[in-house]
């Protein structure tokens, strides 16, 4: 009797040890199996906040294009090109200096660095012609910086309007609550469009829409300090200025 009540220990021990190995079996595999759930949940994620971000683009400079339709009606393109005009003739010498410094930036070299001074020199033998420049290479800076800034208001106010989801029954919230649920940083006011810029080309015609923002991936927060990646999005769209059918393409 007492051999066979060893025997039932040994083999009780036995089934508790095939049970244990069974558990930690079981969490080894569960682990990686919710790191690949949590993975594919992620870029998911990415894959849908990025599409919605460039439908609102799309959108809203199709939207913004059509605005432009005063631009050309009042006159004002006409004005603009015509500034563009006297801004590439007065800023070739400040440009050629610029290249010149450039150009000796980029490979350090005795005949490059001549090169630089001695366009220099040139720049600044003419006062009258050098003022001149400088005043159109402001007004040239400023011009593209209003530019960059209304492009990213009006862009920014109408593609609110397309992020919203205020409309839905059931999950209804604000444009800034959904970017900030789906990750990204800041939510609409991390939406920058420093990059942006409108009616830059030689036709002046294209608004080129450009959006950088933050987003925070929730499974590199398993790994990473800074679970962030910063993306990049683009469409370009011509204004709709005086109907001659002019062929574009779409890009992100």
């Amino acid at each position: 009797m007492e051999t066979m009540g060893n025997m039932m220990r040994m083999k009780n021990k036995s089934n508790e040890r095939e049970k244990g190995m069974m558990s930690v079996e079981a969490v080894l595999a569960l682990v990686p199996f919710i790191l690949v759930i949590l993975g594919i949940i992620s870029f998911i994620n990415i894959y849908m906040v990025h599409n919605r971000i460039q439908y609102a683009m799309f959108e809203a400079g199709s939207q913004l294009s059509s605005y432009m339709y005063l631009y050309q009606a009042l006159g004002i393109r006409d004005a603009d090109l015509s500034l563009k005009s006297d801004i590439d003739t007065n800023t070739e010498e400040i440009d050629e200096v610029l290249d010149a410094f450039n150009t000796f930036s980029n490979e350090t070299t005795l005949e490059n660095g001549q090169n630089a001074l001695n366009t220099t020199v040139d720049f600044i033998s003419d006062p009258s012609g050098a003022v001149r420049n400088l005043i159109y290479y402001v007004i040239e800076y400023g011009e593209s910086a209003l530019k960059t800034y209304l492009i990213g208001a009006l862009e920014g106010s109408l593609m609110e309007l397309y992020l919203d989801q205020s409309y839905d029954p059931y999950n209804s919230m604000s444009a800034d609550a959904y970017l900030k649920k789906y990750g990204v940083v800041d939510g609409l006011s991390g939406l920058s469009f420093d990059n942006s810029s409108f009616f830059t080309d030689d036709e002046y015609r294209m608004i080129d829409v450009v959006v950088e923002y933050d987003l925070e991936i929730y499974f590199f927060k398993l790994f990473l300090k800074d679970p962030t990646i910063h993306v990049v999005q683009r469409c370009a769209i011509p204004a709709w200025l005086d109907g001659d059918g002019t062929e574009y393409h779409t890009s992100d």
